[in-house]
């Protein structure tokens, strides 16, 4: 019988020397941690690998020290690695004990196809699209076959196996669904390196060699020997198991719970897929009827949030699209961009109403994309917002094909969520493209990307500013109807026998003006109270000179609206003064919240300070003042 082994590739001379760098995508890039990477990448390449019609499930596996591959048995698995891993120029940053016990991760998908292909194609082969699983994920690296994949494109995905492991290498046991078979096989990437005298390639395989190219293993017995040996829950499902020996100790059953449910809850929701994470006995199933009470469960201190995200993202699912209300197309000769245009008359009014009353809101956006020296192409994305109004800052996410681009963000607006989810093929794949290696990014200088597209910058912006334009303009009044709305007015009901309450009146219609710490207008001459505008609030303080201050003062905030009283249609998701970002400081003075838009203050000294900030720069702020008639 021909055993199995591990074997790197002697190098001739005159080779170009270059050490892999594929495995820094993942270990390098901002992607919070190798656990994000890990459930990115892995549940990534499953959902692409999926059979029509069946519901991918992901397993996760994290044994117990008991089950760990005792020294013995674990020299099958290492023999001919093990020399190569001691090499002082293998590259790996720690000098791993392979005589310990081995721990191991082990990652299995179901509903999918396996790697389907011919085993022994050692170059590009497809034939009318169709892509060779099983080469392109053994024998390639950073190249992939355009349009044959839904959500990754550079051939780099796999890499995060290796990366995670502190040997640089792992198994793969795949049965395919065509033919059945089943196939194992192994790879370790290092770097150039020398052993005893001889120069070896990066990448080694563990295999059945014929001369110098390897095979995977297809003895049934060996098979079944490896699969009691790591624990391997697949039986004859079709699908793909990996195993990552020795993991880094950063990757943990908790870990890898947040990034699931971070970067997968809207195919989860959407139950197109189910994640089940084991530790030892333990086990964790998150699918679309759990992963809503898991996390309400949990000690997170964000969990009051991230069920909220999960609401919108199940809402926004099950919602009919014949209750999406649909925008009008862009121009199709013009570059897409955000305008009121882009909205009915009545459409956008009635939207306006329901977001000021706190409404939640789903949109149908269609929009034209085009393939260089290809047909016009319709296409459109969805998104679904709401209020927030413990949201300190704005919060979005962008999903395109179940996957979601952590490192897309663009709305500023606080106490307000988005989600933008593209699943309609053009304007997915478009997306797609211009995406980094690692999937975090939308970067209009792909090389993927680069001048593929008609107006494809242009498409790529309207997407990804899509949260902030929307609420912009639903945040404003249609042009011409309330020429005060861009004003900032501060305004102060001073005493009824105060003999200037009708200057005041009068005067209070006078805007502030500049965009920083500038005061308002004053009222009167006597006027006792200044006002000074700031960039995210106001300051109050006594005029100079003024010989009586009220001891008692409310002053009372509320958004400026489009029509009607400001006060009257405040709402606490607005702001609330007992929350952040909201700050008040002062001196000379105690304060009292009364109501989460009205402060009262006592005056302790004629030289006090009031100031409050962390409001919405993008709204205007209104503010009224009621005082005592005794004075200080």
């Amino acid at each position: 019988m021909n055993y199995p082994r591990w074997e790197f590739r002697k190098m001739g001379r005159g080779e170009i020397n270059v050490d892999p760098i594929e495995g820094e995508f993942f270990s390098t890039e901002a992607l919070g941690s190798l656990s994000d990477a890990l459930v990115r990448e892995a549940i990534q390449n499953s959902l692409d690998a999926s059979i029509q019609g069946e519901k991918v499930t992901v397993v996760i596996y994290f044994p117990s020290p008991s089950k760990y591959i005792l020294p013995g048995k674990s020299e099958i698995y290492l023999k001919g690695l093990d020399r190569h891993l001691k090499s002082k120029k293998s590259g790996l940053h720690e000098q791993v004990n392979v005589t310990h016990p081995m721990n191991f991760l082990v990652i299995e998908d179901f509903g999918t196809h396996g790697l389907e292909g011919d085993i022994r194609d050692d170059e590009d082969k497809e034939t009318m699209g169709k892509k060779n699983d099983f080469f392109y994920f053994w024998r390639n690296v950073g190249r992939a076959v355009e349009g044959t994949t839904a959500r990754g494109r550079w051939g780099l995905g796999k890499t995060v196996f290796q990366a995670v492991s502190r040997i640089n290498s792992f198994f793969g046991l795949t049965i395919r669904k065509s033919d059945s078979r089943i196939l194992l096989m192994g790879q370790s990437v290092l770097k150039i390196h020398w052993c005893d005298g001889t120069r070896y390639a990066p990448y080694g395989y563990y295999g059945i060699f014929d001369a110098d190219f390897s095979l995977p293993i297809e003895q049934l017995e060996l098979i079944e020997e490896f699969c009691r040996d790591f624990s391997i829950s697949r039986k004859n499902e079709p699908g793909l198991s990996i195993v990552i020996p020795f993991p880094e100790e950063e990757v943990t059953p908790d870990g890898i719970l947040r990034s699931v449910i971070n970067q997968y809850f809207f195919p989860i929701l959407g139950g197109d897929l189910i994640v089940v994470i084991k530790s030892g006995t333990n086990q964790q199933i998150l699918n679309s009827a759990t992963i809503s009470k898991f996390v309400l469960e949990t000690d997170w201190i964000d969990k009051k949030t991230l069920s909220r995200r999960l609401d919108l993202a199940k809402w926004a699912i099950e919602l009919p699209d014949i209750n999406y209300k649909r925008l009008k197309e862009p121009p199709i000769d013009q570059a897409p961009k955000w305008e009121d245009t882009l909205f009915d008359r009545d459409q956008i009014e009635d939207l306006r109403k329901k977001f000021d009353e706190g409404e939640r809101l789903a949109l149908f956006v269609p929009l034209w994309v085009r393939k260089m020296d290809s047909p016009m192409q319709h296409s459109f994305f969805k998104i679904a917002l709401e209020r927030d109004s413990d949201l300190e800052r704005g919060e979005d996410f962008f999903i395109r094909d179940g996957v979601t681009i952590t490192g897309v963000s663009s709305l500023r607006q606080r106490g307000v969520r988005a989600i933008v989810f593209v699943s309609d093929r053009p304007l997915a794949e478009l997306l797609g493209d211009s995406e980094n290696p690692a999937h975090t990014e939308w970067q209009e200088r792909s090389p993927k990307f680069r001048g593929r597209y008609d107006k494809g910058p242009s498409c790529l912006r309207f997407v990804k500013n899509s949260p902030g334009q929307i609420i912009k303009i639903l945040s404003r009044p249609a042009e011409g109807k309330d020429v005060s709305l861009l004003r900032d007015l501060f305004y102060i009901n001073l005493p009824a026998q105060d003999e200037q309450r009708g200057k005041a009146e009068k005067s209070q219609k006078e805007p502030a003006t500049g965009e920083s710490d500038q005061p308002a207008p004053e009222i009167t001459e006597d006027q006792y109270l200044i006002i000074h505008r700031t960039k995210q609030g106001f300051r109050v303080s006594a005029r100079p000179g003024a010989k009586r201050l009220p001891k008692e003062i409310a002053i009372e905030m509320a958004y400026d609206v489009r029509e009607g009283n400001p006060f009257k249609k405040y709402r606490p998701y607005d702001f609330d003064l007992s929350k952040p970002p909201i700050r008040i400081s002062f001196k000379g003075l105690k304060a009292t919240i009364l109501k989460p838009n009205v402060l009262q203050f006592v005056l302790e000294q004629f030289d006090f300070q009031l100031l409050v900030t962390g409001f919405d720069p993008n709204r205007d702020l209104k503010i009224k003042t009621t005082t005592s008639l005794d004075t200080l």
